[in-house]
């Protein structure tokens, strides 16, 4: 089956080589210039990626923004920019980019990466086809309860504003509570098989999941420190807290 993809970019050069690139890979393509266009088209034609140049003050960071939290639309996101700042991929992520490329651009590993992320499927997609599972999508430990069913974290029975990429590595760490994740395992869980971003960008985001689950950041219970390996949930088994009549899974 034809899989297609939506390039954004305001520079008429790169835009017409990301559409020739991949119409040549066997991609059904659309190429524009303006983020009106470009979330049009994401609404009519639906494609399976999209790939934004952030370096336009025209389109950047806004377009992400307004696909995930307006149109609620998590079709996987590729952004590219020249901006080779730590905190610049931070953010990208933060808002729903499932990668980020510096430039200059390497066309083949573009491609690898894009065939990666479509691969492994949106994890918006996973997270639909778990709504039919019921309680078997509810973890626990000590204070915590993540709900896979309705993308929710709570903390001693309240909701915890987590952002999307947040979200994910904390459902990863659920999921693999008890074991040694290194930092490389954990990036790639975040951002697929990219190997440009700096495996410290998982410290900011370990850091601002602490801060937001932890009774104290600088002595966490939860998410400990690994010297010189990663990160791993320590595994809770009593709570405080009841939580009656509730189906949950025990990971």
């Amino acid at each position: 089956m034809e899989q297609s993809v939506l390039i954004v970019a305001a520079f008429t050069e790169e835009r017409t080589t990301l559409q020739k690139f991949f119409h040549d890979n066997g991609f059904k393509t659309w190429a524009v210039e303006k983020m009106e266009e470009a979330l049009k088209l994401t609404t009519t034609f639906s494609p399976d990626v999209i790939i934004v140049d952030i370096d336009s003050k025209n389109i950047g960071l806004d377009f992400c923004r307004t696909v995930r939290n307006v149109y609620s639309d998590w079709t996987p996101i590729v952004l590219l920019s020249s901006r080779n700042e730590e905190l610049d991929a931070v953010l990208g992520l933060e808002l729903g980019a499932d990668d980020y490329v510096f430039k200059p651009l390497r066309y083949k590993e573009l491609h690898a990466r894009v065939k990666s992320i479509l691969r492994r499927g949106s994890y918006c997609c996973d997270y639909k086809n778990s709504q039919n599972n019921g309680d078997n999508n509810k973890f626990i430990n000590g204070n915590l309860m993540l709900d896979a069913n309705h993308f929710m974290v709570y903390n001693k029975g309240e909701p915890v504003d987590l952002t999307r990429k947040e979200y994910e590595l904390l459902y990863y760490l659920f999921l693999n509570k008890g074991k040694v994740l290194t930092r490389m395992e954990l990036m790639k869980e975040l951002s697929g098989e990219s190997d440009e971003l700096d495996e410290r960008i998982i410290d900011v985001f370990i850091s601002r999941i602490r801060t937001k689950i932890e009774p104290s950041r600088k002595n966490p219970i939860y998410l400990k420190t690994v010297r010189n390996l990663g990160y791993m949930m320590k595994d809770i088994r009593k709570s405080s807290i009841s939580i009656e009549k509730e189906k949950v899974t025990r990971v």
